[in-house]
């Protein structure tokens, strides 16, 4: 009895740790859907910025030869677009394992050792953006106050950009968080499996079955046609 007694507080303990940690990552996953979702819609805005400014760009360039005219400031905006366009993909890119990693010591670790250095990486890619978030913030915020306006014809308001990029960087720092956290859950848990999915390298076997998926799929839509 008094064994038993002895052993039902550490018991109790990692049945609580265990829910916890249960509950936590089915939160991060729902989080992380809704964070999909968001960056699937910013990649479509981003689109739409792009496509307005290859026709404004084709519509200068046509003024210019048929003409003799340019519209003012068409460089001005293409150069505000880019900069909100890159900063809405980052997130899409992470979320998809697209960014360029140097894999040379990644790859003489086993599974656990390449999950510990994916979050290494995670971390310090939250490091350096949670920095530029800082101070993109801080520039956001003294235009705002100083109603700064860009030296052009065109007289931009610039925090209207600035907003919209700063929005892209946050919703990335706050996706590579939620990355990190639900990353470190799994490999708590001894589930590299899943770190491996969220935030581990895409291995060429992982970018072949990508491929033959997307193929898979274009065949599908063709037959149905």
């Amino acid at each position: 009895m008094e064994r038993d007694g002895g052993r039902r507080p550490w018991h109790r303990g990692a049945a609580a740790v265990s829910t916890f940690v249960d509950v936590t990552a089915r939160g991060l996953d729902r989080i992380l859907a809704v964070l999909r979702v968001l960056a699937t819609a910013g990649v479509w805005f981003g689109g739409g910025l792009l496509v307005l400014l290859s026709f404004a760009v084709g519509a200068e360039v046509l003024m210019r030869r048929l003409a003799n005219h340019s519209f003012t400031g068409v460089d001005e905006l293409g150069g505000y677009t880019l900069a909100i366009v890159s900063a809405i993909a980052f997130t899409s890119t992470l979320l998809n394992r697209g960014h360029i990693r140097i894999d040379l010591v990644h790859q003489r670790f086993g599974p656990r050792g390449r999950a510990i250095l994916d979050l290494l990486a995670m971390a310090g890619l939250i490091a350096f953006y949670g920095l530029l978030l800082k101070y993109a913030w801080l520039l956001l915020d003294r235009s705002y106050t100083m109603g700064s306006r860009s030296v052009s014809p065109l007289s931009v308001v610039m925090w209207i950009p600035q907003s919209l990029w700063f929005a892209g960087l946050l919703l990335f720092v706050v996706t590579a968080v939620t990355l990190f956290l639900r990353s470190l859950l799994a490999l708590c848990a001894g589930d590299l499996r899943t770190v491996n999915a969220l935030i581990g390298t895409l291995s060429a076997d992982d970018e072949v079955a990508e491929e033959l998926a997307l193929n898979a799929e274009a065949q599908g839509k063709e037959v149905v046609k």
